[in-house]
């Protein structure tokens, strides 16, 4: 979480001068996140029945940006949190899963028009913070017990994608859509695992690219 909260700093640290130049516009919003290659995958009967949701989980939660402009080029700081939650009851406890996803990432932005409607690109570079966190509570004979288990990482992170602002006040504008691809590139890792012989081995998890698509809308002033 540290390494999260510095990198939103320098975000914003790196956004400033863009924004002094033309005034701060600030986004948040809320966010939906169509992760690949996590658990609790999509429902495949639910409405959205195609193989890109069938693929993904939907982590729900919000997105914030600071970002200034000169002549419509400028810089964008973006943040975002998304979570997807359950809660299992059983008899005498419950099981709780948690998976986070945190973004922050940087680059530079274009806004096409200063009309009321105002579509925008960006590109961003940064890192994504993955968390998964299960926890078990037991009511017992002997009082309640627990017990939890989480793993996480953080990887490089990239977006590419852009939307519509429409202006709705002298200084509030609408932000109809906002739509990024935001992959994360996964390093080779080392865990451990039992293994056949029921000796804990060490086994190497191949890098690759987790392709993570972006949905947000909300209000930028």
């Amino acid at each position: 979480m540290l390494k999260t909260l510095f990198a939103t700093v320098v975000c914003v640290l790196i956004t400033a001068p863009f924004a002094s130049a033309q005034g701060p516009e600030f986004f948040i919003g809320y966010s939906n996140l169509q992760a690949e290659g996590l658990p609790e995958r999509n429902d495949p009967n639910w409405v959205f029945n195609t193989d890109f949701f069938k693929a993904r989980t939907t982590l729900h939660g919000v997105n914030a940006e600071l970002s200034g402009y000169v002549k419509g080029v400028g810089f964008t700081g973006d943040f975002s949190f998304n979570r997807k939650g359950r809660t299992d009851a059983f008899t005498g406890g419950q099981d709780e899963r948690h998976l986070d996803t945190y973004y922050f990432l940087a680059g530079p932005s274009f806004k096409f028009s200063r009309s009321k409607v105002q579509p925008f690109a960006r590109v961003m570079a940064g890192g994504a913070h993955t968390r998964f966190e299960a926890k078990r509570e037991f009511n017992g004979s002997l009082g309640t017990t627990s017990s939890s288990f989480d793993v996480g990482a953080t990887d490089f992170a990239a977006a590419a994608g852009g939307g519509l602002d429409v202006q709705v006040g002298e200084r509030m504008k609408l932000r109809v859509v906002q739509f990024d691809w935001t992959p994360v590139f996964l390093r080779d890792r080392t865990i451990q695992v039992l293994g056949t012989n029921g000796v804990i081995e060490p086994s190497t998890l191949n890098g690759q690219r987790q392709d993570n698509f972006r949905f947000s809308f909300g209000v930028a002033f």
